[in-house]
Formats: C-alpha cells, structure tokens, sequence
C-alpha cells in the first residue's frame, strides 16, 4: 500500500475514533452527572437565540461550583447576566439571568430567552437552578439526540466497535501470518 494512502486511512480512521469519544462523552453526560457533576444538554428551542441555536449541546457547571462570594450580607449565586440552566416542571430550561430578586438570603432569577421578547412568566429559585452555562458547541447536539435513538446506538456505537474489532482481527491474522513465515524462513536456512 503506497504511504500517502495509508496515512489517508489511518487519519480518517483517528477522526472517527476522536469523533465518536467526543459523541459519546457528549451523549454520557447528557444522561448522567459526569465527574464534579457537570451536565451536557441539547438545546431544543430557539429561545436563546443567537447565543445558543438549536442542535447546540451546553455545558453546564454545577452550582455547586459556582464562585460564592464571602460576605456578610447573603449573596446571590448567579448574577444579571448569567447563562443558567433550571427545572421547570420536569424539563430544563436554559435562559439569561435579567434579574435578581432576594429577602432574608433566599433569591430567585427572572430569566428570560434572548431572543424571547417577554421575560419568563414564572421566577426561577436557586434550588431549582442545575447550574450555570460555561459552554456552547452548535450543531453537536443532532448527533447526541441522534445516538440516543435505537438507529443512532447501532450506527454509532454497534457498527464502529464491530468495524474495530475486525480491523484488530485482521492486524491480529497478519501478524500471525509474517510470523509463521518468518519461522519457515528460519527452518529452511537451517
């Protein structure tokens, strides 16, 4: 096999090895708490506009880690601004903080999608708050929601690790096949 053929084949074998761990790690997160519980979730809306389109998949860090500032009067975690990611109902939502409301050390957000005119109708607690947006890659979330399907687990998941193994197989049968020459090789010159 000439070399630049070869090295064409090995670099389209690397990108769908880097493509499918990214889809993959993506997917994982979508579905569960992954390492300091950050979460991935696909944007389904257009309500956020132009930051964030449909198909992006968000990164969101917990609130957990959000930066607490020490003081003696009780701060809020997110501020005017802020990208968070909350439950409403038993769906989440991803919206900007425009507003911070508090008594006696408990606030809530108003929040509102860019490119919504209104602000949502219903403020948003801190407890309800999964944490907030550090994170956005477009068009990536067709694939999560794409591999969360049966099609998708067999295309990205069932059919690579098979092409995988029988690529090994096949490494693993020439191997065997150069090694046998040679030790024919080695009795014939004897």
């Amino acid at each position: 096999m000439k070399p630049k053929l070869k090295f064409a084949i090995n670099l389209v074998y690397t990108l769908l090895v880097v493509v499918l761990i990214v889809f993959g790690a993506a997917t994982a997160l979508s579905v569960f708490a992954g390492p300091g519980n950050f979460r991935v979730f696909v944007v389904g809306s257009g309500s956020m506009n132009p930051a964030m389109k449909i198909g992006s998949i968000v990164l969101v860090e917990p609130t957990s880690w959000a930066k607490k500032v020490a003081s003696p009067m009780p701060m809020p975690v997110f501020n005017k601004g802020d990208i968070v990611t909350y439950l409403s109902e038993k769906t989440s939502v991803t919206h900007r903080v425009v507003g911070v409301e508090g008594s006696d050390g408990q606030f809530v957000y108003e929040t509102k999608g860019d490119a919504n005119k209104a602000a949502d109708r219903e403020k948003v607690s801190e407890k309800q708050v999964l944490g907030k947006a550090i994170l956005s890659v477009p068009y990536v979330g067709y694939g999560v929601n794409f591999a969360r399907t049966q099609l998708g687990y067999i295309f990205l998941i069932v059919i690579p690790i098979t092409l995988i193994i029988f690529s090994e197989i096949q490494n693993i049968s020439t191997e065997i096949r150069r090694m046998i020459a040679d030790r024919r090789k080695r009795r014939l010159a004897i």
